[in-house]
């Protein structure tokens, strides 16, 4: 039996939406928040500056994104769930300060059309706390997204109505008190180009670093690489990859970590790219690649060390088609199973 991720559809009010993603993963949530419960308190967070936390970011999001909070409302009305508890999950990887060497993504033109991959690395066994939501919100953009249980939709890969795809990877380190990144990404789904989608994932203050990339149907690429307190962003057309460190000169000065891993990820990418077989079928061959492993671009976890990761999940959008397919766990094993408009 082929494993794919719960899928669901949703329309409505912001708060709407929020209510039937709620109810329609009501168990999944209930049993994510209960897990990431454990990690918190294992972190040495007592429940009383949880709910500091919790208070502080309702407020934020209450001034800048009030309609993602109707949103937050109703996911812990449809999941019964406290509404501080849903926000804490929004705030996972601040509260956690969990940045780890994870995802490759890639965007590239050719006569076949447009496309952008990508790989999603992240912990073994979250292949479990990820769905696919294809949502129809009253006054906003429509679109198909994979995202992670708990989170709004944007989290991980989406594709709106508008003709825009995007991604990212996990990027330099540090957090401060400002916008989780899963509400800046919510954000992202209203973008109607590219200028827009720099404009709205530059948003700031934001809790942490991070990069995003945007491709539309017309062939044209934005990365937006962002740090603490500063973003650049490249736009560029025909390919572009990105993996876990800095490419843009003014932020290369900020990374303290190591690079190794994600330096050879990117440059496995790039050979494929210079191949000079740019078509349809390369985006999930390079997805599927285990070139230069144990440091190759489909990830597998080891038995005696899990903290390198896994990759949990594998997108390709095709652009022209308006399409998103996606691979349970490792593409090499797995089927991409395609959702449309």
């Amino acid at each position: 039996m082929i494993k794919s991720f719960p899928y669901i559809e949703v329309s409505g009010t912001n708060y709407q939406v929020g209510c039937a993603i709620g109810e329609q993963l009501r168990e999944k949530i209930q049993d994510y928040n209960d897990h990431i419960k454990v990690l918190y308190y294992k972190n040495v967070r007592d429940w009383e500056e949880l709910k500091v936390i919790s208070k502080s970011v309702e407020k934020l999001i209450a001034k800048h994104f009030p309609k993602y909070l109707k949103e937050i409302k109703g996911m812990a009305k449809g999941s019964n769930i406290p509404l501080e508890d849903m926000i804490l999950l929004c705030d996972e990887e601040t509260v956690l300060e969990t940045v780890r060497n994870k995802c490759t993504t890639i965007a590239y033109s050719c006569n076949d059309g447009i496309f952008l991959g990508h790989n999603e690395d992240w912990i073994p066994g979250y292949e479990d706390h990820l769905f696919i939501v294809k949502g129809k919100v009253k006054k906003g953009a429509s679109f198909i997204s994979l995202s992670y249980i708990g989170s709004l939709p944007g989290s991980s890969v989406a594709l709106n109505n508008h003709g825009i795809a995007f991604s990212g990877n996990s990027l330099l380190s540090g957090a401060q008190k400002g916008m989780p990144k899963n509400l800046i990404l919510r954000s992202q789904i209203e973008a109607k180009n590219l200028k827009e989608f720099e404009k709205l994932a530059s948003f700031s203050p934001r809790a942490i670093s991070n990069h995003t990339m945007a491709v539309d149907n017309k062939g044209g690429i934005v990365s937006v690489e962002l740090s603490l307190d500063k973003h650049c962003a490249s736009y560029t057309t025909g390919c572009f990859v990105h993996t876990n460190h800095p490419l843009n000169k003014r932020m290369e000065g900020l990374e303290h970590g190591s690079t190794k891993n994600s330096i050879i990820r990117y440059n496995t990418t790039i050979e494929y790219t210079l191949s000079g077989n740019l078509n349809k079928n390369l985006v999930a061959d390079i997805l599927r690649s285990h070139k230069n492993n144990p440091d190759s671009i489909c990830v597998h976890a080891k038995k005696d060390d899990k903290s390198k990761g896994q990759t949990v999940a594998s997108v390709i959008v095709d652009l022209g088609e308006m399409t998103m397919s996606v691979a349970y766990g490792n593409p090499c094993k797995s089927k991409y199973k395609s959702y449309h408009f």
